[in-house]
């Protein structure tokens, strides 16, 4: 809690031990969002979201804030730091918020900071609608401008058509995006009243977990690839895994150049977006010595699954087995992330016995270290004996269903 000279209370800060460890799994991207609740007394309700290994929104901690100015959310990101053990998001997504960027300037100094482009395309009627062109063009090409560009170049290019067409150089709206554009991401969540959102988050968790471990999703190929992916991916994830490789059977890779090592390849692709459909050429380059494969259509960069394109290459390639790198853990359904053990208020009733095992050993635990840290003899003596029940049961393991011991968010034992 953070209080003012006089002691009352400005702001608090909660997190709970299921989503701190959870944390550690997704903290890849978080989402910060102030612009969604405010309580009774006005103060901006301030969760951070991550997404799990359903692809299902996950809320890992909240604040209540009394003003939206830059020494507020330093005061919110440095106790999220303490209470992370100091460990920072690699990619943080928020609104349109300058305290926000100072703030992140200043206390997550290795973090990727976007702005969330739905927040900004919100803002769009209300900063353009004077315009008389707005709905008989504007619009379209500025839709155009932030969808259909694949490169920089190409962004820029549209970007300075857009302003020379519709004269939109005085626009100070319109300057200040351009200035941030490298800013922007297309990812948005929303987050649900918190008590009753986390409950239902538990229990979506949960059904996911149920779903991957009971119903398998069938091959809808005899490709091995498909088929390591069903053994391997949560049912959710697979299915987008399916879905890209049946979009190869639309496309046509063309050859663009090729040497001894590398090929490049060109195919053209129908994109679907909100306001639009077109044809996008899409580019990719294949090393056969290692069968690594890059496309710029950055699908695997963001959502952590192989492209069609890239399906298509492998395909006029041969390549009959995936690259362990191209299997993130982070989709895997038989490892079990240890903040899935950690008891929680929002719990169901019937807890899982793994869970209630972990929760029963946890409390062992803590009153043999109570008991033994104040001597170092005691301590040596149950370190080096833990770490020899450690290797036990390490080699003596169940089924892979059973906890790793660490895993960082791109998906490499540690």
């Amino acid at each position: 809690m953070d209080l003012d000279d006089d002691g009352r209370l400005k702001n608090i800060f909660w997190v709970d031990p299921h989503s701190r460890a959870a944390y550690q799994y997704f903290r890849n991207v978080v989402i910060f969002d102030t612009t969604y609740l405010t309580n009774r007394y006005g103060m901006p309700f301030a969760p951070f979201v991550g997404v799990n290994y359903y692809e299902q929104s996950i809320l890992l901690e909240a604040g209540l804030i009394s003003s939206k100015d830059t020494e507020t959310f330093v005061w919110l990101f440095q106790t999220w730091l303490q209470c992370m053990h100091g460990i920072a998001p690699k990619t943080i997504i928020t609104d349109q918020n300058r305290a926000i960027k100072n703030a992140i300037a200043i206390i997550f100094l290795e973090s990727r900071h976007r702005f969330c482009l739905w927040h900004i395309l919100k803002k769009v009627p209300e900063k353009l609608g004077c315009y008389g062109s707005y709905k008989t063009g504007m619009k379209t090409a500025l839709m155009k401008c932030v969808y259909d560009t694949q490169t920089s170049e190409e962004f820029v290019n549209c970007w300075d058509q857009l302003i020379s067409i519709y004269n939109l150089h005085e626009n100070v709206w319109l300057q200040s995006l351009y200035t941030e554009h490298e800013h922007w991401t297309n990812l948005k969540e929303f987050v649900n009243q918190y008590d009753n959102a986390l409950k239902k988050k538990f229990e979506n968790e949960n059904y996911g977990d149920f779903q991957s471990f009971n119903v398998t999703t069938p091959c809808i190929s005899i490709s091995p690839i498909e088929n390591r992916y069903k053994d391997l991916y949560t049912n959710a994830k697979f299915r987008k895994v399916q879905h890209q490789l049946t979009g190869i059977i639309d496309l046509d890779p063309i050859l663009l150049k090729s040497n001894v090592h590398a090929k490049t390849y060109l195919v053209e692709d129908e994109v679907r977006v909100e306001y639009f459909t077109k044809l996008v050429t899409h580019s990719m380059d294949f090393c056969e010595d290692d069968a690594v494969a890059k496309c710029s259509c950055g699908l695997f960069e963001m959502r952590g699954i192989l492209c069609r394109h890239i399906f298509a290459i492998f395909k006029c390639n041969g390549i009959k087995t995936i690259l362990d790198r191209y299997i993130l853990d982070r989709w895997r359904k038989y490892i079990k992330r240890i903040y899935t053990l950690i008891h929680s208020s929002y719990d169901a009733g019937d807890q899982r016995e793994d869970a209630n095992r972990y929760s029963s050993l946890l409390n062992i635990c803590y009153t043999m270290i109570t008991c033994m840290a104040s001597s170092k003899k005691h301590t040596e003596d149950a370190t080096t004996k833990l770490n020899a029940m450690i290797d036990l049961y390490e080699v003596d393991q169940g089924p892979p269903s059973m906890t790793e011991k660490c895993l960082n968010v791109d998906g490499i034992t540690k």
